[in-house]
């Protein structure tokens, strides 16, 4: 479910409900993953990128069974507006949410050392 709501992020991050001609203020990439990764947790980024990592080997397999799962949201994913294919775009994306993930396994140690009061 991480990547549902990943893709309606990512959807509503670039704009894709509005006209070509209105998209002003589209999100970069690494923009959506910042915001969509300032809102869940570590648990749920670490979903989010199993997530990924299966639907790029479903993908490359041939199965699409997590497209049809998207279209039951109204998600589809549109190669043109990244240039790329599904699997090569969630491929490329990866190392940048594995930074994220680092970042947010940081932040949920020092909280827990914290609280046993060890600085």
């Amino acid at each position: 479910m991480q990547l549902v709501d990943f893709m309606k992020e990512l959807g509503d991050g670039i704009l894709d409900y509005l006209p070509e001609d209105q998209r002003t203020e589209q999100l970069s990439v690494e923009g959506v993953i910042e915001k969509w990764m300032a809102k869940k947790s570590y648990f749920s980024a670490l979903a989010l990128k199993k997530d990924i990592a299966t639907y790029i080997e479903l993908q490359k397999s041939g199965n699409f069974t997590v497209d049809e799962i998207l279209s039951w949201y109204d998600l589809s994913f549109i190669p043109e507006r990244f240039g790329v294919e599904e699997n090569i775009f969630f491929t490329g994306i990866l190392g940048m949410i594995d930074s994220h993930i680092a970042k947010k396994k940081k932040a949920l140690l020092t909280r827990f050392f914290g609280w046993l009061g060890y600085r």
